[in-house]
Formats: structure tokens, sequence, C-alpha cells
């Protein structure tokens, strides 16, 4: 029961993190700058997630891997936010959730690199299955905008660099507070972004709401739920269920922005998410 449970939990946090570009979408109609939304985004969560974290009486991190953590947010996590933030504002936003699942391939190839790990015939099927699946959703999506492509791998160069540079870290201490000083870090770089670059502040009510969505489910609940999920269903699992992420925008940007999916940007997802399912079934065998 606590298996099918956390299976669950899982697919919530796909669906809350799949549905975020949509609510993206539909804050920049205020004319909302990406630098104001992540502000917003991360200062909110913050709100939520502190008090969740005291109460609980979690367990912070303390001496070096807290300061890695908040390098981890002020850069990593900033800069990969800031380019799928941006993107969305260039290309549809399935094609940036479809090029951000690039990053499960990165981590395996990167971690030949870093970690010393072999590149196995799977690890090396996966990345050609993504590279050919990238192939034909971009060809099919770009919309002549190279830019929003680029920044929309961008995004998962980061976050597969940012999860090699933080795995041993992550597993020395609890997710969740790890996972509250990167999101606080992250706030902190944009709070000093935003008063250079100026701040935007919505007066539409619908603005905010968006914003509310992103903060709350698409972050706290998201975080949450799958850091819980991972705990009854195991890593592995949670990394295979994840990939239901995208599908989610797919379907959502369908519903309310009218979005095509054609066969073969189908078949172009189908590809990168099936990459993302070999590594994670090749980590449980390893």
């Amino acid at each position: 029961m606590s298996h099918l449970l956390g299976i669950g939990l899982i697919l919530i946090s796909a669906a809350s993190f799949g549905a975020m570009a949509i609510f993206a979408k539909f804050a920049y109609l205020s004319g909302i700058s990406p630098h104001s939304l992540l502000f917003y985004r991360f200062v909110i969560a913050v709100m939520v997630m502190l008090p969740i974290a005291v109460l609980q009486k979690r367990r912070f991190p303390k001496g070096k891997d807290l300061y890695t953590l908040i390098a981890m947010g002020a850069i990593g996590y900033a800069g990969q936010s800031y380019c799928y933030f941006t993107a969305l504002t260039l290309i549809s936003p399935s094609l940036v959730a479809i090029l951000l699942y690039l990053y499960p391939v990165f981590v395996a190839v990167l971690s030949v690199f870093f970690l010393n790990e072999t590149l196995t015939k799977n690890k090396l099927f996966a990345l050609c299955s993504a590279i050919s699946g990238t192939i034909l959703v971009i060809g099919l999506e770009t919309n002549g905008n190279m830019k929003g492509v680029m920044l929309g791998i961008g995004a998962a160069v980061i976050y597969s660099v940012y999860t090699i540079a933080g795995a041993r870290v992550m597993s020395r201490n609890d997710a969740f507070t790890s996972s509250l000083v990167v999101i606080t870090s992250a706030a902190c770089f944009y709070l000093f972004y935003n008063i250079k670059a100026g701040f935007f502040f919505p007066t539409a009510c619908l603005c905010w709401m968006n914003i509310m969505a992103i903060a709350i489910l698409s972050t706290v609940v998201a975080i949450y739920t799958y850091f819980q999920g991972m705990k009854l269903s195991g890593a592995v699992n949670a990394s295979m269920l994840s990939t239901f992420e995208p599908v989610t925008t797919m379907v959502l940007a369908a519903l309310f922005l009218g979005q095509h999916i054609g066969w073969l940007q189908m078949i172009g997802t189908a590809l990168i998410l099936s990459s993302a399912v070999l590594v994670a079934i090749h980590s449980k065998s390893d």
C-alpha cells in the first residue's frame, strides 16, 4: 500500500512541475519579466516551506554542506530557472519541458567524467536516443527561434551539472531542508538581480494567481510530494515516473494554449523520455 501511495505522490509531483510552464505562460500576459516572476516564486515558496521545516523539526545542513547548497542555489538553480523561464517567452512550453528532460542523459554522461562511472552500452544508447528525439522535436517546433531552443537545452545542461555537484551533499542531508536552502539562495540572487534590473509589481489578480500557483503548487507541493514519494517507492521509480512531467505540460498546452502536437513530435518526445527511463533502470542495476 505504501508503495502505491509513493507512486501516487510522485505522479502528483510530476503533474505539479509539468503545470508550471502553463502558469508561467499566463503570468507573462501581464507583462511580468522572468526575473521578477522567479523572485516572487522563490520568496513565496520559502515563506511556505520554512514553517513546515520548523514545525516538523527537520535538520538543516551545516558547515561545508550548507555553503555548497547556497552556491548551488545562487548559481546553479538560479541559472537553470532563468534559462527555463526565459525560454518560455520564446518557444512553446511543450518544447521547453521536453528539452529539460535531456538532463538525465547529460547526468549519465557527466558521471563518466566526474564520478568515474563507465560509459556503458545502455548509456550510449540512451544518449543516441535522446539526441535523435531532440532533432525530431526541434525540427518541428522551433518557429525559427533557436535562442529559445538553446536556452531550453542550457537549462538541462545546468540542471545536470547541478545534480552531479549536489549528489553527495543531498545524500548526507535532509532533502526538504536542503531544497529550502537552495531555494532561499536563489531568492536572494533574484532579489539583487531585480534591484539592479527593476522590479515588476503585477496589479492584475490573474497574474498573482498564476504566481501563487507556480510558487505553491509547482514548487512547494511538487518538491514535498516528490521526496515523500521517493521515500515510499524508491529513487529509481521516482526518476522513471517523473517523466510524466513533460507529458503533463504537453497535454495542458494542447488544452489551454491550443498547441498542436504532431506525430513526429510525439515520437521525438517518446525517444527522449525513454532515454530518461533507460538511464533510471541502468542506475538501479548499478
